[in-house]
C-alpha cells in the first residue's frame, strides 16, 4: 500500500484541535516547548481528541513528567468515548524508551522506519492518517546533533503522506541555541508565555524581489493546479502536455519559490492569498 496521501488542496486543511493554530494540512510537522505536565495535556488532549474524531489512527509517545497512566487517564476524562478509543486501539500510548531506544540506542532510520509501518497499518485497518506526538525529555547532550537530523528527516519524509506530528521539547532542558534549532526544524511551535499560547512560524529571510515574479506563464499554471491537490499526470491531462514535462515544471517552480515539499507549496499559497480562504 502507498504510504502518500492525496495531496490536501483547497478546502481540504484539518482540524488541529488547537486554538492558536487553526487548520493545517497532512504532512504537518510541530513542536511544543513545555514547562509543566499541564502544559502537556492542555495541548496533546484536544490535539488527539479531534484526530479520533476524524478517524485518525493516533499514537502518543509518552515520557516523564507525563506517564502512560495519567497519559490515558487524561484522555477518558476529557475526551467522549475516551475508553472505547483506548479499548479498540484508535489510539496507543507508549514511552520513549519504547518508541526511541530499543536496544538501548536511537537508529534514525530504525524510527523512520517504524513511522512508514504505523502508518501502513493504520491504513490497511480504515483509518485516513496517523496523528502523532513524540516528548523528546529523554534526549542527552551526546544524542542531541543525531535528533536534530534525524528531525529534518522527518519534515522531508511527512510532506506527501497522510500523517501530522507533533514533538514536545521540555525548556528546562532546551537553551537558546536549542530552541533556535527546534524552531528550524518545525513548521509552527507552540509555547505559552505569561498564560497565553503563542505560536513561532519558522521563516527563512525574504529575497529582495518576489520569486513568485520569476514563474514563466506555464509554471504558474502547474502551481495552481498543484495547490489544487491535482497530481502530475492529472495536471498532464488538463493542459495536454506529457506528464514528465509536467514533473520538471513543478521541479523548477519548487526551487525558485525556495519550497521543499506539497505543505510548503499549499502554505505558500494561503500566506499570498493565491487561493480563497473561504469555507477554512
Amino acid at each position: 500500500m502507498s504510504l502518500q496521501a492525496r495531496v490536501p488542496g483547497r478546502g481540504s486543511l484539518d482540524r488541529t484541535g488547537l486554538a492558536v493554530l487553526g487548520d493545517l494540512p497532512w504532512g504537518s510537522h510541530l513542536c511544543q516547548f513545555f514547562l509543566t505536565e499541564r502544559d502537556l495535556l492542555d495541548v496533546l488532549v484536544p490535539y488527539f481528541r479531534i484526530g479520533l474524531e476524524n478517524r485518525e489512527y493516533c499514537l502518543w509517545i509518552v515520557h516523564a513528567p507525563l506517564t502512560v497512566e495519567r497519559a490515558r487517564r487524561a484522555l477518558t476524562q476529557q475526551v467522549p468515548e475516551g475508553e472505547r478509543y483506548l479499548a479498540e486501539g484508535s489510539i496507543d500510548i507508549v514511552t520513549s524508551r519504547q518508541w526511541y531506544l530499543r536496544g538501548k540506542t536511537f537508529s534514525l532510520s530504525r524510527v523512520t522506519r517504524n513511522w512508514d509501518a504505523k502508518l501502513a497499518v493504520a491504513l490497511a485497518a480504515g483509518y485516513v492518517g496517523l496523528r502523532a506526538t513524540a516528548n523528546t525529555a529523554w534526549l542527552g547532550r551526546k544524542q542531541w546533533r543525531r535528533f536534530q537530523e534525524y528531525e529534518q528527516t522527518l519534515n522531508r519524509s511527512l510532506s506527501e503522506k497522510p500523517m501530522k506530528v507533533l514533538c514536545s521539547y521540555a525548556l528546562q532542558r532546551s537553551g537558546a541555541v536549542d530552541v533556535l534549532d527546534v524552531a528550524r526544524t518545525h513548521q509552527f511551535a507552540v509555547a505559552r508565555r505569561e498564560g497565553e499560547w503563542g505560536v513561532l512560524e519558522w521563516r527563512n529571510p525574504p529575497s529582495a524581489s518576489d520569486p513568485l515574479g520569476t514563474l514563466t506563464p506555464r509554471e504558474r499554471e502547474v502551481f495552481l493546479a498543484a495547490v489544487d491537490g491535482l497530481t502530475n499526470p492529472q495536471i498532464a491531462r488538463r493542459f495536454g502536455i506529457s506528464a514528465r514535462t509536467i514533473e520538471s515544471h513543478r521541479a523548477n517552480l519548487m526551487r525558485k519559490l525556495g519550497l521543499r515539499n506539497q505543505t510548503e507549496l499549499v502554505r505558500y499559497a494561503l500566506q499570498r492569498m493565491l487561493v480563497s480562504m473561504e469555507g477554512r
